[in-house]
């Protein structure tokens, strides 16, 4: 073979090479424009785990986003989720136990079991969350009965960076899988509360930067065209991927996918402008008494549903507070509307009753909206 042909041939391939990757682009950009064009859900499997260099993850959750009302569901997948291997189901794995490289594996699964397209995956290790959040600058979380950190943190606002942030959050799973889930959940929700100021990161030079080491079949043009989205006012929901126990395996039956379709999946499709179902808890945070009864009666009045009052064992406020503690941004902020209270945390707990606990502060205590 003479010379020139080798050239020919060397650079035929490179031309096809730098076609086909970009055709690859253009198709996987599209795939995401035609969602948002057809405001459709856009999917997205998040898999965690703590160290690099391992290809299966401990951490599985989805991310659903809907471009057409900005609405963000969050459906977290217990690490046992029977994974089917094979067409007729008889090779089963967790998917806890699942090589990525069978990410088509569980797509189809997941698609069987409870109707979604997630052609999407992000794949996360715990420095990356370190690194993220270092470069997002850390945030406040609000602590009021987190347990199970080496550090002695206490009741109130306190600054997390990167590290004592991967820190919280793994510490959880000596506890339980569900708590972890919950706090994964506070701190995403307290970043999307904090958006506006987050807007200074919204460029494809910073997205780059924080990708530079995450694993994903996104494009950064399109975690750009996503990051948009989420960063449009709309509301955000979490629930855990329906379904229960069978022989060791997490397995979805029919009856667990009709309600998750209907209570969940419809309110993320769903732009709904009514009214929260507010559920509130009432703790007089002072050394003041009738604060907590004083407030109750006022927000009956004003229509809300106060469902329990009563004095906080926690230290004393000096201003009020409202916490959410199931993942209901509306209902935090309706609460908000009704009482002057500016100040939202969170701290998810599905255990409680209420959804939103107020706790009275000084700052209420000369306001005829108190206790």
């Amino acid at each position: 073979m003479n010379k020139k042909i080798k050239i020919a041939i060397i650079a035929g391939t490179v031309i096809l090479l730098f076609l086909g990757i970009n055709t690859y682009r253009k198709g996987t950009r599209n795939v995401v424009d035609d969602i948002i064009s057809k405001n459709g859900l856009i999917n997205i499997l998040i898999a965690g785990r703590n160290v690099y260099n391992e290809n299966t993850f401990s951490f599985f959750a989805i991310a659903s986003i809907n471009p057409a009302n900005n609405n963000i569901g969050i459906t977290f997948i217990p690490p046992d989720y029977r994974i089917m291997m094979n067409d007729d189901g008889t090779k089963v794995k967790k998917i806890s136990e699942i090589d990525f490289y069978y990410f088509d594996k569980i797509k189809d699964t997941l698609k069987k079991d409870i109707q979604l397209n997630v052609p999407f995956y992000i794949k996360i290790y715990s420095p990356d969350v370190i690194r993220s959040v270092d470069l997002l600058e850390g945030m406040n979380l609000f602590l009021i009965d987190q347990i199970g950190l080496a550090e002695n943190l206490k009741f109130g606002l306190s600054y997390f960076d990167g590290e004592k942030t991967a820190k919280y959050i793994n510490s959880a799973e000596q506890n339980s899988i569900y708590m972890k889930y919950d706090r994964i959940l506070d701190i995403l929700l307290t970043l999307y509360m904090d958006r506006d100021k987050l807007k200074k990161f919204l460029n494809e030079e910073f997205i780059n930067e924080v990708f530079k080491n995450i694993k994903t079949n996104l494009m950064p043009q399109e975690i750009l065209s996503i990051a948009e989205i989420v960063f449009e006012k709309g509301n955000v929901d979490s629930t855990l991927l329906p379904g229960g126990f069978s022989n060791g395996l997490y397995v979805v039956d029919e009856i667990s996918y009709r309600t998750y379709q209907q209570e969940f999946l419809t309110k993320i499709v769903t732009d709904t402008d009514s009214d929260p179902n507010v559920k509130i808890k009432i703790l007089n945070g002072t050394n003041i008494p009738g604060l907590a009864r004083k407030m109750r009666n006022d927000l009956i009045r004003d229509g809300l549903n106060v469902i329990e009052f009563g004095t906080s064992n926690f230290p004393f406020m000096k201003d009020s507070i409202i916490i959410c503690r199931k993942c209901d941004i509306k209902a935090a902020n309706k609460t908000a509307e009704v009482t002057g209270i500016n100040k939202i945390y969170f701290v998810t707990d599905t255990t409680q009753l209420s959804n939103v606990l107020i706790i009275i502060g000084e700052d209420m205590a000369g306001d005829k909206k108190g206790n």
